[in-house]
């Protein structure tokens, strides 16, 4: 195997594309409530829908998740293999107030886009 010199410069390069990368794959999960009616509707973007648990329970309505993802790559270079992997993983819970009456029979969950819509029945 031939010797080649190290590039400091390239190697640097490299690093930054890979965190680069890894920052754009990362996961973020955000949580918006509005109206619809008399109904109250709760959107959760950026995780999968069969990760999310929503639950009533004494006058609270609790969503919890968790997703994730990875990366990987490869390539040569002066025949030299490089190869890279990364992955990143997240979880979120969240606790509403519900008005008095609502039980976990006026919730209703739908895929929404990039996550879960989250429909409470009469309770705007």
């Amino acid at each position: 195997m031939p010797l080649s010199r190290w590039d400091p410069a390239s190697a640097l390069a490299r690093i930054e594309n890979e965190v680069s990368n890894a920052a754009q794959h990362a996961h973020s999960t955000s949580v918006r409530t509005s109206t619809d009616g008399d109904d109250l509707v709760i959107t959760v973007d950026g995780v999968d829908p069969s990760n999310v648990d929503v639950q009533v329970s004494g006058g609270t309505l609790t969503v919890r998740g968790q997703g994730g993802s990875s990366t990987s790559g490869s390539y040569d270079q002066g025949g030299v293999h490089f190869s890279s992997s990364s992955s990143s993983s997240s979880s979120f819970a969240r606790s509403f107030s519900l008005p008095s009456g609502v039980d976990q029979s006026d919730v209703v969950t739908e895929p929404s886009g990039n996550g879960v819509k989250i429909r409470i029945k009469n309770a705007a």
